[in-house]
């Protein structure tokens, strides 16, 4: 198997020199162990065109510029359901102790398809890597978080070289840059469209078969995707170069991100095949998993789709995964090549640069989990994506990481939603503010936000541009505090207060036809300005088409005037922000710009106006409890979360978001946003652990069974017939 594995760019200079690629054998492998053969029929439902059917956001947002979020997940049509849910165990269940990471996956490799191994109470010292069998339908399973430990010593070097744990990794060794098979797409390229139709189809494997969807970026074309430049056509203009100042050329901050399979092609989307000339629709005729959700696909740009064998449905669960023995333990689970998998109800802590990573993905779920600091690496983040489509990160506390998800390569309709999110700490404290949710590539397309409460979102200018981003009823507060440093020193340096960066809501340049709705923004006395497009500014609701000085990438009035911004809160206006339809402005708006491409809005006249509770969720799920639904808005009264008292960057605590007076030691709790957000689940779940507003202090004992209930969480079964293997 060979696994490329790339660097992460830290925002502040250049890049990381080339990765090298690692080449690592894997007994899983060639594992000889007999299973059935399940197909993607259970996971992989056929989605209808968007405009086919009713859709969540129908009458609010235009139907060329959202997708169904619904079926995001490793169970699309049910977000948040496991395929794990009603599986049988595995042998018996295997007591605490010392292994090396060959003997848990070794008795993997026994398991039949649709169980799962079982993890005793305890504490299992590992000894490098685990694999989850490649023919997947296996998951992993401890006995909860607070019952099974996994530590990892000494240094790991599995599934992508970066250190990984547990691997979810197919036996396929494509990836971006290396071996690669590829078909030419020839026809078909309609948004919304199910049958494409390629130059073979050789070696596809129907309802198991990934394609990676590709195509040139604006202004290239030719098989390597060579042959043009990157020149903006003011309008939907997908490109990852470096900008030239002297030609007016490119786009981003830096030279391209990770995950292109030729020089410039980063719009992509993954579908599995369903069918071959479904309907006689030709021999290299193929039914895809779900409509295209790009609207200029186009044969002009060399369209092409490669191949990925990936392994299918296999999990991680209900346990925790600890990195502290040394720096090597770089990521808790890493995924590569994976379809419907899943990595739900652990407590990751102290790895070195990542909690989840993957790479080449479809329908993963990263749900209900507790990532809890990293160990020190300069660009580390909790969660991260490359080169992957309707991911759902759904319900997750991040707590002392630098970025808690980032895509970092194309990334198209993921859900990120109803996640919490604080102490956004670097090993180097700087006066710079990094946020919870990121987009950093070109490609990072159609991706819901929803429901999340966290410091700031950002669709960033560093490595291109970002198409079609929807945001909806988040609560990004644009602030934290210098008193948050984990050592009782300040997070912020030399420096008294985090004056960079520190903006609730970044909508850089390059951002186009983006969806924001129903979002609650800014810091009660720290967030002064509505809007600014000034780089890395501060104290702002708002940055919208913001350049990048040091490259001298200019503003970009088009995110403005393609935006669909509507019925967003903050705290400088203290009011919610609508208008009545295309550039028309009414007085209590005046700077919500929509362009010609938005939709009109019948009835549409004053802040009363119904925001959807939801765009991928049909009702209350049940893991909310008691919480209100929707927790956050502008049309949310009477919600739990105020605001610590005191003086910002002196006081601890104070500005931070909050719940109860016993989390302000400066006092009891003022109003701060009108009382139009409660806690999400995560946030909930956070507090009652006893976990301080600004993300200060030790691991907290994390249960999600206790936290969500049942519902949220699948309980391991009673252990049976205990066993140890003795090393």
């Amino acid at each position: 198997m060979v696994w490329k594995t790339f660097g992460v760019c830290p925002e502040s200079g250049a890049e990381h020199t080339p990765p090298k690629i690692f080449r690592t054998t894997v007994s899983g492998d060639s594992m000889s162990a007999q299973r059935s053969v399940l197909s993607l029929v259970a996971v992989a439902v056929m989605w209808l065109p968007a405009g086919a059917q009713t859709q969540l956001w129908s009458g609010l947002v235009a139907p060329t510029r959202a997708i169904d979020w619904t079926q995001a997940g490793a169970v699309p049509g049910s977000p948040g359901t496991l395929p794990s849910a009603s599986w049988t165990q595995c042998g018996s269940t295997l007591s605490a102790g010392s292994y090396s990471g060959s003997t848990i996956t070794s008795n993997l490799a026994k398991c039949s398809a649709n169980t799962y191994y079982l993890l005793g109470p305890g504490t299992f010292t590992i000894t490098g890597s685990i694999y989850m069998p490649a023919s997947g339908h296996v998951a992993l399973r401890g006995s909860g978080t607070t019952s099974t430990t996994l530590s990892f010593n000494g240094g790991l070097s599995g599934c992508n070289g970066t250190g990984s744990g547990i691997c979810i990794v197919s036996s396929d060794g494509t990836y971006p840059g290396g071996p690669t098979t590829a078909y030419n797409w020839t026809s078909g390229y309609g948004q919304g469209t199910t049958q494409i139709t390629l130059s073979s189809v050789s070696g596809i494997v129907i309802n198991k078969t990934m394609l990676v969807l590709n195509q040139c970026d604006t202004g290239f074309s030719g098989s390597s995707c060579s042959s043009g430049a990157s020149i903006d056509n003011g309008g939907y203009f997908v490109c990852s170069t470096l900008y030239n100042a002297s030609n007016g050329q490119g786009c981003g901050a830096n030279p391209p991100d990770t995950g292109a399979w030729r020089s410039n092609d980063f719009e992509q989307e993954i579908v599995t095949v369903t069918a071959i000339n479904q309907n006689g629709c030709g021999s290299t005729c193929v039914t895809i998993s779900h409509p295209l959700f790009h609207p200029n696909w186009s044969s002009s740009q060399s369209p092409q789709a490669v191949l990925i064998q990936p392994i299918v449905q296999a999990g991680v669960e209900n346990m925790t995964i600890d990195g502290s023995a040394t720096t090597s333990n770089t990521t808790a689970v890493g995924l590569q090549n994976a379809w419907g998998c899943w990595v739900s109800g652990v407590l990751i802590s102290n790895f070195y640069e990542f909690g989840v990573y993957g790479l080449d993905l479809g329908h993963t779920s990263i749900k209900d989990n507790y990532v809890f600091r990293s160990n020190g690496h300069p660009d580390a983040y909790a969660i991260r994506t490359t080169v992957a489509d309707s991911d759902l990160i759904q319900n997750n506390i991040i707590q002392q990481w630098k970025n808690s998800y980032a895509c970092d390569g194309p990334c198209v309709g993921e859900v990120v939603a109803y996640n919490y999110s604080v102490d956004q700490i670097i090993p180097s404290p700087s006066d710079q503010m990094w946020g919870f949710a990121w987009t950093h590539s070109a490609g990072d397309d159609f991706m819901l936000r929803e429901g999340n409460a966290g410091n700031q979102a950002q669709d960033d200018n560093v490595h291109g541009t970002h198409l079609d981003q929807t945001s909806l009823r988040n609560f990004f507060w644009g602030y934290e505090s210098c008193k948050n440093g984990t050592t009782g020193a300040s997070n912020c340096g030399s420096s008294t207060i985090k004056d960079q960066a520190s903006t609730a809501f970044v909508e850089s340049s390059g951002v186009r036809y983006a969806n924001n709705v129903g979002n609650v923004l800014g810091t009660p006395g720290f967030t002064t300005t509505y809007q600014t497009a000034v780089p890395f500014s501060a104290y702002a609701a708002w940055n919208i088409g913001g350049g990048n000085g040091p490259v001298s990438l200019p503003t970009d009035p088009l995110v403005g005037t393609t935006m669909l911004r509507w019925g967003n809160w903050d705290v400088v206006n203290k009011a919610a922000l609508f208008c009545t339809g295309v550039g028309k402005p009414i007085a209590a708006c005046p700077e919500d710009d929509r362009g010609a491409s938005a939709p009109t809005y019948p009835g549409l006249t004053s802040p009363t106006t119904t925001i959807p509770s939801s765009f991928y969720l049909n009702g209350k799920p049940s893991w909310f409890g008691s919480i209100p639904f929707p927790p956050i808005g502008p049309d949310v009264s009477g919600g739990n979360v105020g605001q610590c008292p005191g003086t910002l960057d002196v006081t601890a605590q104070a500005g931070m978001p909050a719940i109860s007076n016993a989390q302000c030691p400066g006092g009891a709790l003022s109003s701060g946003w009108a009382g139009h957000v409660n806690a999400n689940p995560a946030m909930a779940c956070y507090f009652s652990l006893g976990g301080p507003a600004d993300g200060t202090g030790e691991i907290l004992a994390f249960d999600p069974a206790a936290c969500y209930g049942s519902s949220s969480a699948t309980l391991p079964s009673a252990p049976t017939g205990l066993s140890a293997v003795v090393q």
